[in-house]
């Protein structure tokens, strides 16, 4: 996209206009409302501890997507980038070239970066790991098999440490 700038907000300056956009173009989309300082701490978290992208056109805020690293509940070892938020001016398609920075990040850091999207209920998974591969294989042979109803309770009494 000419004339636009992906970069990372390192400010309090970056902060702030990333909060107003948010309020700007997310407040509407969102279902309740927007907490003045729920959200700025959320914003203040992500640009210090995590990552927040910025779309700039020239001096003007276009688009924003914020990245954490949360863990997945059956591995914490196993870390991967998902958004906060990615919004972006309507039209101006911002959010390409920082789905593209995103996707760079999680390929220099060998890590997945999951796009959940709220509107579509859909999540978009960037530079899948090698092991979601083999993962895949192995559901496609347990969804194969074929147990009995015993055999399935018990199995359920084992993990759950019941007798």
């Amino acid at each position: 996209m000419p004339g636009l700038e992906v970069r990372i907000a390192k400010t309090d300056d970056d902060t702030i206009a990333i909060h107003k956009f948010l309020c700007l173009v997310a407040g509407p989309t969102l279902p309740g409302p927007i907490d003045a300082k729920d959200s700025i701490q959320g914003v203040w978290r992500v640009v210090n501890f995590d990552v927040a992208l910025m779309a700039m056109e020239g001096d003007v805020l276009v688009g924003t997507l914020g990245l954490c690293c949360p863990e997945f509940w059956w591995n914490s070892k196993i870390k991967f980038l998902a958004n906060r938020w990615l919004f972006a001016v309507p039209g101006s398609r911002a959010w390409r070239p920082l789905l593209q920075e995103a996707r760079a990040i999680g390929v220099s850091n060998d890590m997945e970066v999951h796009i959940y999207d709220e509107e579509r209920g859909t999540l978009t998974i960037l530079n899948k790991s090698k092991e979601r591969e083999k993962s895949l294989v192995f559901r496609k042979f347990a969804t194969d098999i074929k147990l009995d109803a015993d055999h399935d309770a018990s199995a359920v009494d084992d993990a759950s440490g019941a007798e």
